[in-house]
This record gives C-alpha cells, structure tokens and sequence, in this order.
C-alpha cells in the first residue's frame, strides 16, 4: 500500500501530462474549492481555540471571509463542518501510517502501527473527538457522507493490501475476502475506540484491549486441529 501511494501522484502526472487542459477546473470550481479550503481552516481553528460547543456557524464564516448563507451551501451544520475537517486530517493521518508502515512485524502489530496514527489524532482533542464520533454514527448528509467515503476507501483498501500481503507471505490463510476481512478489523477498533473516547477506560487498558480483540480476529476462532464453531445439537431417540 505504501508503494501504491507514493507512486500514485507520479502516475498521475503522467497519464494526464498531454491532458492537462482538460482536467484543468474552470474559474468557477477553483473558486469553490478555494472556499472550501477557507472555511475548513477557519472551522479547524475555531474549534480548537473555543471548543466545539462553543462555536457557532457565524464565526466560522466570519472567520473564513463569506457570509453564513454561503458556508451553508458547504455544510447545513456545524456538526457537518467537523465531519468536513476530520476527513480530511484524518485520510492525511491514515496516508501517513500506510507510508511508514514498517517492514517487518505481525499483522496484529501492522496493524496497531495504522490505529496508533489515528489514535495520536483523537488524542488531541478527546472532547471533540467525542462529538466527531457521535456526529458520523448518525450521519445521513451526502456531502460528508462523501468526505468520509473517501477516507474509508483508503483505510480498507491499506489493510486489505496489508492482509494479501500476508497471504503471499502465507501468514494468512488463502481465500479470505481482503476487503471483508479489513472492514472486520476495523470495527473491531472503532467499536474499541468508543470506550477510550468516552472515558470508560483508560488509554493503556484501551491499547491492550485492542490489541487482544485484533489478535483474536487475526487469528480466529476455529481450532486448527479440525474443530468447529458451533457444535450440532445432539439428535434425540
């Protein structure tokens, strides 16, 4: 996955180099997009400096240089705008642990490596990470349901080129659904998360739990020698 990502802003360049006219956004896009940008900076700032509680839409428009009635054609909410900031830093976080994975390791310990960069991300603020968490499990919006499509598509795709990477290695069994697989592992840690950020346990306790649960979805529940899940009830007579 690392490799794929460093060599991907270079193949592009290439396939479109003859192209760039056509792919190049009209005055129009780049002026939306530039807005964007602002008020995802001015909303970062605000919420960091005052809190998510504590700021309000106006400001974050104020801040980025527009009126309120257009930051609403960007997001319907404040809690939309935080969904808009953390794609984004977080698909650069989730980049960033693909890039530096190390070489060598268990899959549980791969794996630990990526959930420990978001992990350092929710630790910097926990009280809006906590609004953050609540804000995506209810999310109905199309627009930051997009943002956030995008950030998954990176996640699941990096584990899942971390689990075929172990098939090749034959440390993971062939004939498992990479994808499936990847979208298990990290519900095993969100689900885990939840906990850690709410303050029903503490961050060491959290990072061991985790790691148990991941082991135990890395390697399964059926005994090697032959046993099954689920035992057949017995027949009667």
């Amino acid at each position: 996955m690392a490799e794929k990502l460093a060599k991907r802003p270079a193949a592009a360049r290439a396939r479109g180099s003859d192209k760039r006219a056509t792919f190049e956004p009209g005055r129009r896009e780049r002026n939306k997009q530039e807005k964007r940008a602002r008020i995802i900076v001015a909303a970062k700032a605000l919420f960091g400096s005052k809190g998510f509680a504590d700021t309000t839409t106006q400001e974050i428009a104020e801040k980025a240089d527009i009126g309120t009635g257009t930051l609403f054609l960007y997001a319907k909410s404040k809690e939309e705008l935080l969904v808009m900031v953390f794609s984004g830093d977080m698909l650069e976080q989730a980049q960033n642990a693909f890039l530096h994975l190390p070489a060598s390791g268990s899959l549980v310990d791969k794996l630990m490596h990526v959930f420990g960069y978001m992990i350092e991300y929710h630790e910097q603020d926990k009280e809006l990470s906590r609004a953050l968490l609540k804000e995506v499990t209810i999310l109905t919006t199309p627009g930051p349901r997009r943002d956030l499509a995008l950030l998954m598509r990176c996640i699941y795709g990096g584990i899942s080129d971390m689990i075929a990477a172990g098939q090749k290695a034959g440390t993971v069994r062939e004939g498992v659904d990479t994808l499936l697989a990847a979208e298990n592992l990290f519900s095993i840690y969100y689900l885990t998360l939840l906990g850690w950020i709410s303050g029903e346990i503490s961050k060491p306790r959290f990072l061991k739990k985790l790691r148990a649960k991941l082991t135990i979805g890395v390697e399964g529940l059926i005994d090697p020698g032959g046993a099954t899940l689920i035992k057949k009830p017995a027949r009667k007579g």
